[in-house]
């Protein structure tokens, strides 16, 4: 246990110190690399709680696991909401530029232009210029509406979470403290298993769990997926199977975000805009977001097949999936990432 417990004090640190930084300013980085912590060190104390024997010990060290755990949710919450509109924020910039590139009018200026500068401006002509619209109304303009009450809603989040980081600095620090002394009081011998092996456990759990997908439940797929993966690249630069399952997981998990991304963006698009007037932004999102389901289906049947092949290739096809203990509660469904 002296081996998990070093990996454990090694993510919580990594995460208080971002979290840290959040309390004094959420900026982009910071905000990720928290998020994408309490999901790290989630997928490592899932594996305590399921692997640890019974017994009073072993309950102990369960109960404190859990209390982190739930910690770990809140404070990903918190950053997500932020981190969505980040992300959300970028895909609208996407689409504007592209729109520009289409017209053409994402070209540098022609040499000579600067002979201009200091003159006064000449009106463009409109039919001559179609481009110099699209800068100032159409979908350019769309965008930059979206994108100013994406901006509100981050700032507002953001001093959410700066004002909610000193709270949750200190509850994730007791429960951490709280989790080291039961494992460091229970010292017991517990199977252990390689990092590739639970990594494909987990999945093998997943995939017998949610054997049919669509959109209501393939964003929950995903974040099944990442613990997982998270599993394995924790022991990615030490073991090459490992490094190989991880990979194939983010590939997985990583098409499935980029729908979930688009469509969550569509329903901040119809919030945020009059449905007639942003009729033509509205509906290049509403594209990507299917466009990027089929992308997501496609990628997911293909490597669901492929890991499950490895798994039962292994020998562990030959054994009952491995179902999570009975003293891990269930978690409500959640939109969160």
């Amino acid at each position: 246990m002296n081996g998990e417990l070093d990996d454990i004090r090694k993510l919580a640190q990594k995460l208080r110190e971002n979290l840290a930084k959040c309390a004094s300013d959420p900026e982009a980085d910071a905000v990720h690399d928290t998020r994408t912590g309490t999901r790290r060190l989630q997928a490592t104390l899932e594996n305590v709680v399921r692997e640890t024997p019974a017994g009073a010990g072993g309950e102990a060290v369960r109960e404190a696991a859990q209390g982190l755990l739930r910690q770990l949710k809140r404070i990903r919450r918190a950053a997500g909401a932020v981190r969505d509109l980040d992300v959300h924020r970028k895909l609208v910039e996407k689409l504007a530029e592209r729109a520009l590139k289409q017209t053409g009018s994402g070209e540098k200026p022609e040499k000579g232009a600067e002979a201009t500068q200091g003159k006064a401006p000449v009106e463009p002509n409109l039919l001559e210029m179609p481009e110099v619209q699209l800068r100032t109304g159409g979908i350019a303009q769309q965008a930059d509406d979206l994108d100013g009450w994406l901006k509100h809603q981050r700032a507002a989040q953001a001093d959410r979470l700066r004002t909610l980081a000193a709270e949750l600095l200190a509850k994730f620090d007791k429960r951490r403290a709280d989790l080291e002394e039961a494992m460091a009081q229970h010292r017991q011998r517990r199977r252990t298993k390689p990092p590739a092996a639970q990594a494909l456990d987990s999945f093998a759990r997943l995939a017998t769990e949610m054997q049919l997908l669509d959109a209501t439940n393939l964003h929950d797929f995903r974040k099944g997926a990442k613990k997982a993966r998270y599993v394995a690249e924790l022991a990615a630069q030490t073991d090459a199977e490992a490094g190989a399952v991880g990979k194939t997981l983010k590939k997985l998990q990583d098409e499935i975000g980029d729908w979930h991304d688009w469509l969550v963006l569509a329903d901040e698009a119809h919030a945020a805009l009059d449905a007639a007037e942003a009729a033509e932004l509205i509906g290049k999102v509403e594209a990507e977001r299917e466009q990027h389901f089929v992308a997501a289906m496609k990628t997911v049947s293909k490597l669901r097949g492929r890991l499950m092949g490895e798994w039962l290739a292994a020998g562990r096809g030959r054994r009952r999936i491995p179902q999570a203990r009975a003293a891990t509660k269930p978690r409500a469904r959640s939109s969160s990432t």
